[in-house]
């Protein structure tokens, strides 16, 4: 209001006027200072937080609008002579300047990361060794072992037992002697393959069932495919032969009716009764004997086993788990989400089959691992780095310091060349080899044979075999009858090919678990083993991120020389021209077969519909 003092003269007396007068000129001093003071606060004062539009103008500009707006505010002031009374002069708006205040200047600073907050069993897990020679756990000398087991053990030529072994036996077997009501933990087991985790299940749940009253199905092995659950029902039948148990095996191989006869039977006096112990079959095979067989109860159940549970969820089928988990009819407040009051309801509840999970790739993400609905688990992990703190450590898998690891990179007409310098020249033997599609699977199998024929010989791994052709080439394999087996991915899980001295990814997989279960071919069980990836120049970035999320160092680079290159370029060409003609000779071949079904269909005789 000091700017703006209105005098209204009415009737006044000179000395009022004088007095008006000094007031007036009195303000207009104050105002005088007060703009001077603001001037140099204005001169002294820092720029404030703004973003321009032309940062390096714009400070200049900024000093001289101060200076103007002042310079205005005592222009806008006058003193009308006459009355010397303080006035204000209109003035045109100035034109805003090209500056915005930033809002929240907190908000475009870079916030601290948040720390992952794991589980306490998933951050703290039991360490396992990846080096399978140095294990030095006898087994004449574990007194927690069964004399029986140990006899079958030294008469397969196991001596000692592997780490993962070591460390997942003994803890199964002590869970089990806990005084009632108290429950076994569930565990969750991530190693490496070959490592020896199918003995690290099998010989638990033998010694504890062995000393069972009565035939119930008390322990169930769930695998994703036949050739695994065949491989561990191998094995559960090796370790049962000197105790009373009796393992079945379910699958596609066998008719389903033959199953329900062999794992059940009726009686008079008692029903349906068990004929089976252990059960070892796949996700899919379950669900069917679930919905399908009669007098099929799984009420005794003690040990639930999951082998390559990281497929089985990824792949689930039938939603297996959810029947499993309905027909197994547990009263406990587990399963059912009941809540208990007292102590004698509490003790009444039987204690849910103990889940087992197995995998080299097995997933730590809590969210994932959830759905299993574990009971107090605890992990027994072989990653190198226990340090999961950072989101990529979770993912972190191991490989047996055993195996040898390598990658070469070359040109897209040079990768056949360096895989014939590898087996001819080098003379690698029992090598697997991967690639991402079954046709360039067979291509390279064609080629292999016409260029490399009496130097080595080379097989053909895929779906499309049977069962037994797939059985009659490992074993010439294992005889070393055939050097190569070239295959997909269905070769990588689980299935042990014993003796696989080499695994070449022609094709270079698609993840770090394609990765980690391909060279998990070789390297088994404590033997030497060697893994080579074959890379064009355009994948080598991507192959070291897949290798960077295992948690793994860069891999070194085998060197090709050029004039190897050269000397085999003359006898590639003229193998590749061969397997064109064979190539199409085998597809002319397909298309005369199938025209020659179809002329048969036409030349039979139709049979007329009657119509009445």
């Amino acid at each position: 209001m000091d700017l703006f003092v209105i005098n209204r003269y009415r009737d006044t007396n000179e000395d009022e006027v004088v007095d008006i007068v000094e007031q007036e000129a009195q303000h207009l001093e104050n105002l005088k200072k007060r703009i001077a003071e603001r001037k140099s606060a204005y001169a002294t004062k820092k720029p404030s937080n703004v973003i321009t539009l032309k940062p390096q103008i714009v400070v200049e500009e900024h000093e001289e609008k101060d200076k103007e707006k002042l310079d205005a505010a005592s222009e806008d002031l006058q003193v009308d002579p006459s009355t010397n009374v303080v006035q204000k002069q209109e003035r045109k708006k100035s034109k805003p300047s090209h500056e915005f205040k930033v809002l929240g200047v907190n908000d475009f600073e870079k916030k601290a990361k948040v720390s992952r907050v794991l589980p306490f069993w998933l951050s703290h897990p039991f360490h396992i060794s990846t080096s399978l020679k140095s294990s030095s756990c006898s087994v004449e000398d574990q007194d927690w072992l069964h004399s029986t087991l140990k006899t079958t053990l030294l008469s397969e030529g196991v001596k000692n037992l592997f780490p993962v072994q070591e460390k997942v036996v003994p803890f199964i077997l002590d869970e089990h002697k806990l005084s009632y009501p108290f429950w076994p933990h569930d565990i969750c087991v991530s190693a490496p393959t070959g490592s020896g985790k199918t003995l690290s299940f099998v010989l638990p749940i033998v010694q504890i069932l062995m000393n069972e009253i009565g035939c119930h199905v008390r322990a169930l092995v769930v695998l994703p495919v036949q050739e695994l659950a065949a491989q561990v029902a191998k094995v559960f039948k090796k370790y049962c032969m000197k105790t009373r148990l009796k393992v079945a095996l379910l699958g596609g191989s066998t008719p389903l009716q033959q199953e329900q006869q062999s794992i059940v039977r009726y009686t008079e006096s008692s029903g349906w009764v068990s004929e089976i112990d252990i059960i070892v079959c796949t996700a899919g095979r379950l669900v069917e004997h679930l919905q399908n067989t009669e007098g099929f109860s799984l009420k005794h159940l003690k040990f639930l086993v999951i082998d390559e549970a990281d497929r089985i969820m990824d792949h689930i089928q039938n939603d297996w788990l959810y029947h499993l988990d309905k027909h197994i009819k547990l009263e406990n407040e587990l399963m059912t989400g009941r809540h208990f009051n007292a102590w004698s309801s509490l003790v009444e509840q039987k204690p849910p089959p103990q889940k087992l999970l197995f995998s080299a790739t097995l997933s730590q993400d809590p969210e994932k691992l959830e759905q299993w609905g574990l009971f107090q688990p605890k992990l027994f992990s072989a990653a190198k780095s226990q340090n999961f703190d950072d989101e990529d450590q979770i993912r972190l898998y191991a490989t047996p310091e055993e195996l040898t690891e390598q990658c070469v990179t070359c040109d897209a007409e040079h990768k056949p060349i360096v895989l014939y310098h590898f087996l001819a020249e080098q003379k690698w033997d029992k090598v697997l080899c991967f690639t991402n599609a079954a046709e360039a699977a067979h291509r390279l199998a064609v080629l292999l044979n016409t260029w490399g024929i009496g130097k080595f010989k080379v097989a053909e791994l895929s779906s499309a075999l049977d069962k037994s052709k797939r059985e009659s080439v490992l074993k010439k394999f294992t005889q070393s009858e055939i050097n190569v087996l070239i295959g997909t991915d269905a070769l990588a899980r689980g299935i042990d090919i014993s003796d696989c001295n080499y695994v070449i990814s022609y094709d270079p997989p698609r993840n770090i678990k394609t990765y980690i279960h391909r060279v998990g071919r070789t390297g088994r069980a404590g033997c030497i083993g060697h893994a080579v990836t074959i890379l064009l120049q355009n994948q080598v970035n991507q192959f070291k991120e897949i290798i960077q999320a295992g948690g793994k160092a860069e891999l070194p680079q085998i060197t090709i020389e050029a004039d190897v290159l050269d000397r085999l370029t003359n006898s590639y060409q003229q193998a590749i021209s061969e397997t064109k003609r064979q190539i199409h000779a085998e597809i002319d071949d397909k298309v005369k077969r199938s025209l020659e079904i179809k002329r048969r269909l036409k030349s039979k005789p139709q049979k007329r519909k009657l119509t009445t």
